[in-house]
């Protein structure tokens, strides 16, 4: 049945049919347990008829869905600013990583005010972070200036003596690997913002041909393909 007026709110019929309160029913329908007609429905105010079957899965539990931390790998020109909710693509269920070891049911109401805690410029690629989490939003926004970002910033050709150093009077920045095609560096600074790796490298004329982020403080991007995501694990932290 489509969500116009007529029926009763999902929420109502659950309560019935589980003997339970109004609450306890929107907790079991926005956790993914209730079918409608063989379907989830993840909407308490979805309204159904007589003739609708509405079912709870058999381990349905009316807990409160905790909020989530959504670790991306962001591919190379995808705007992702701060403050912005992620689309609905770039958290596809085909984007999951198979190391996703959270078990966790990505749901309608993660989707609410998750947002984006650790933008990268549009240019650059790796680790972004979407969060519910006050906890996790402070860490990484109030705190900025505490938490360490890493990155690799590949170069066409050897990178001069002169244009290392240069970029060092501005932040921690090493050879990880050179040779006559190119060169990756190593930075490393905390309290990085967008677009201002971009402005230490043009003053110490070095010109990226890609940056990406491979960590975000004590979280690494790990085994996460581009364009994959995961969830964070309870025990981790940034």
């Amino acid at each position: 049945m489509s969500d116009d007026n007529s029926g009763v709110r999902l929420a109502k019929r659950v309560a019935e049919l589980k003997a339970c309160s109004r609450a306890e029913a929107e907790r079991y329908i926005e956790g993914g347990w209730v079918s409608v007609n063989g379907a989830v429905v993840e909407l308490p105010q979805h309204r159904v008829g007589e003739a609708d079957e509405v079912t709870l899965a058999a381990d349905a539990r009316a807990t409160m869905l905790p909020p989530v931390t959504v670790m991306w790998h962001k591919p190379v020109g995808v705007r992702c600013d701060i403050e912005q909710a992620p689309k609905a693509e770039w958290l596809a269920a085909e984007h999951r990583s198979a190391d996703d070891r959270s078990k966790q049911r990505l749901l309608l109401k993660h989707w609410t005010g998750l947002r984006c805690a650790a933008p990268l410029d549009t240019a650059a690629s790796g680790l972004v972070v979407f969060t519910q989490e006050g906890g996790i939003w402070r860490r990484l926004v109030d705190d900025a200036i505490t938490v360490e970002h890493e990155l690799w910033v590949d170069v066409k050709g050897v990178v001069a003596p002169g244009a290392l150093a240069a970029l060092q009077r501005q932040v921690r920045a090493s050879v990880n690997r050179q040779n006559e095609a190119g060169t990756r560096l190593r930075v490393a600074t905390k309290g990085l913002r967008k677009g201002q790796l971009g402005v230490w490298c043009e003053a110490a004329g070095i010109q990226p041909d890609a940056v990406h982020r491979a960590r975000l403080g004590r979280l690494a991007l790990g085994t996460l393909a581009v364009g994959q995501w995961r969830l964070m694990m309870g025990y981790e932290r940034f």
